[in-house]
C-alpha cells in the first residue's frame, strides 16, 4: 500500500501500527463511503467486514451506489470507533476522543459465486458475532453485490484514547 497522499496534520495522534490498524479494520461493522456520482459527491454507510488487506462491502445489486461505482471505481472510505462525547462549561471545552481509519482506494465487483457467497459469509460475521456459515443460492447471489475495496492507501488516528487490540 502506498503513503498517504499528505502528512497528517496531528501527527502525535497518528497510529502507524499496523497489527492495531488490522485489528480496528477487523472489529468495524459499517463504514461510510465516499464516491462521485458526475461531478456530485455521494456518501452512504455500509455494512463492512475485512479479509485479505481488502474491505468488503455489501449491497443490492442495483440502485445509485452501484451505477456510481461501475462510472467510478475510486472510493474513499472512513470508519470509526469509540466515539467518547465531551462536555464542558463552554464551547471551547466540548470534544470528542476517537478512533478513525481514512483510506482511499477502488472499489471492484466480486462476481464468481463462490468468491462472492465466501465474501458474504465474512460480512455477515463482522456484523453479526457468531454468524453460521451459510450457503447462499443463485437466487440470492444475483440480487446482492459484494464490492471489495483495495486501498492505495490508510490512514488511522486516535484523539484522547489508545485504540483497543
Amino acid at each position: 500500500m502506498a503513503e498517504k497522499e499528505r502528512p497528517m496534520r496531528r501527527s502525535e495522534c497518528e497510529v502507524t501500527d499496523q497489527g492495531t490498524i488490522e485489528h480496528i479494520l477487523q472489529r468495524a461493522t459499517v463504514c461510510h463511503v465516499a464516491m462521485v456520482d458526475g461531478g456530485e459527491p455521494y456518501v452512504i454507510p455500509m455494512n463492512c467486514g475485512w479479509d485479505s488487506g481488502h474491505l468488503l462491502l455489501h449491497s443490492a445489486a442495483q440502485g445509485r451506489k452501484i451505477d456510481i461505482l461501475r462510472a467510478n471505481p475510486h472510493v474513499c472510505v472512513e470508519i470509526e470507533e469509540d466515539v467518547q462525547r465531551i462536555t464542558g462549561r463552554t464551547g471551547e471545552d466540548c470534544t470528542e476522543n476517537y478512533v478513525t481509519i481514512i483510506g482511499s482506494g477502488t472499489a471492484s465487483f466480486v462476481v464468481e459465486p463462490v468468491a462472492k457467497s465466501r465474501d458474504l459469509n465474512i460480512i455477515a460475521r463482522h456484523c453479526h458475532a457468531g454468524f453460521p456459515e451459510e450457503t447462499f443460492t443463485q437466487e440470492t447471489l444475483e440480487r446482492v453485490a459484494v464490492i471489495a475495496v483495495s486501498f492505495d492507501w490508510l490512514t488511522c488516528k486516535a484523539k484522547g484514547m489508545t485504540p483497543r487490540p
